[in-house]
């Protein structure tokens, strides 16, 4: 009996012992789930997004109940990423408003509108300055206008003209629209007597475009002038050879003019409109720009405002450079210090023709260039 009472205590020792321990494991077990199912929650909902709890794995007994965080990238590794890839916007590249303050490459744009009311109110950026090889977007106004100036071959019309045209010249190729990656500066050379001992000659040359007009020499004045050209503005009346690499630009007063540049680059067959032209003209076919009607129209109504029967060809070079340039730059305006109106390479200082012609009017489109350079949108020379 003794020997049975001996056996019995130690099995009861390891029942008790062994009921403890599963006691313990169960109320293990029982605060472990509890745990997972208070704290796990949150870590699914946001780790995925943002890695806020890494190694979390460790602790959950269930896969199924917490996301792998070992593939989900650390904060620091999706920050560098994003950082390499996408920069940081600012301001003005998240709002086209702020955007439109740096239109081009230079400090200061002159197709930037917000700077200047005045400006805003005339300045049309969808303007098309040069003709194209269509007149499908003409408007009908601005061609009646434009026909009215002058007379014209009422047998021709202007499709039929501009098709024989683009016949001998390319159309133009060149874009005008401004580029942030890009600064185009622009000197327009005016005739005035003012240039002469001005001493103005290397600065017009460090621009990129230098524009001149008319009956415009440099020959024995590259002190005052400058000696390159990019862009010679002329009509019938006014015509000149250009040198190589220069752009003829043709300012059209009437359907005639266009018929004597196609005439003056091929056959030679046009010797007059309502004077004697010249028959010929040397020029690079491939950079022969024509204005378009319709710019003119333009500059007559939002810039001359209706002064005089159509703009000056001084006038027109300017707008032309405000639609083509980022900055510009003005030389050769306007009469000389003792008030007189003549050209540059005349003896006569009392030769006041352009502003007694009536066609156009010199007084107010003296004051549009001075409010343009009031406004910051042209240095002007003086």
């Amino acid at each position: 009996m003794m020997p049975r009472r001996k056996l019995c205590i130690p099995l009861v020792i390891a029942a008790i012992l062994i009921l403890m321990l599963a006691s313990q494991s169960i109320q293990k077990r029982h605060f472990l789930e509890v745990s997972l199912q208070i704290n796990t929650a949150p870590y699914v909902l946001f780790s995925d997004s943002v890695g806020l709890f890494p190694g979390l794995e460790h602790t959950a007994p269930h896969v199924d109940l917490s996301p792998d965080l070992s593939k989900i990238p650390t904060p620091a590794k999706v920050s560098q990423a994003d950082t390499k890839k996408k920069p940081i916007e600012n301001d003005s590249q998240k709002s086209p408003r702020c955007l439109s303050f740096r239109s081009c490459g230079c400090p200061t744009c002159i197709s930037d509108l917000t700077t200047s009311t005045w400006f805003s109110q005339r300045y049309d950026p969808n303007q098309q300055p040069v003709l194209r090889d269509t007149i499908s977007d003409f408007d009908p106004d601005a061609l009646k206008w434009w026909l009215g100036l002058q007379h014209s071959n009422r047998e021709l019309t202007l499709e039929k003209v501009m098709s024989d045209m683009f016949k001998v010249i390319s159309p133009p190729s060149e874009d005008f629209k401004p580029f942030l990656s890009r600064c185009r500066t622009c000197a327009v050379v005016g005739n005035s007597g003012n240039l002469q001992k001005s001493g103005y000659g290397n600065l017009i040359d460090t621009h990129n475009l230098v524009i001149r007009m008319n009956k415009a020499v440099t020959r024995g004045f590259e002190h005052d002038v400058g000696n390159r050209t990019t862009h010679h503005f002329q009509y019938p009346e006014s015509a000149l050879d250009v040198g190589p690499g220069v752009s003829l630009v043709l300012l059209p007063f009437k359907l005639r003019d266009l018929e004597w540049l196609t005439s003056a680059l091929s056959t030679g067959e046009i010797k007059m409109t309502y004077m004697r032209v010249k028959e010929r003209v040397v020029a690079d076919q491939d950079k022969v720009l024509v204005i378009n009607p319709v710019f003119l129209k333009y500059v007559h109504d939002r810039w001359t405002e209706y002064h005089g029967r159509y703009p000056s060809t001084g006038m027109l070079a300017i707008i032309f450079a405000l639609h083509t340039c980022d900055q510009v730059s003005v030389f050769g305006y306007g009469a000389d210090k003792l008030g007189n109106w003549h050209h540059y390479w005349e003896e006569n200082r009392h030769a006041g023709a352009f502003r007694k012609t009536g066609v156009h009017n010199a007084d107010f489109e003296t004051e549009i260039i001075h409010q343009l350079a009031s406004e910051g949108k042209i240095s002007l020379h003086q």
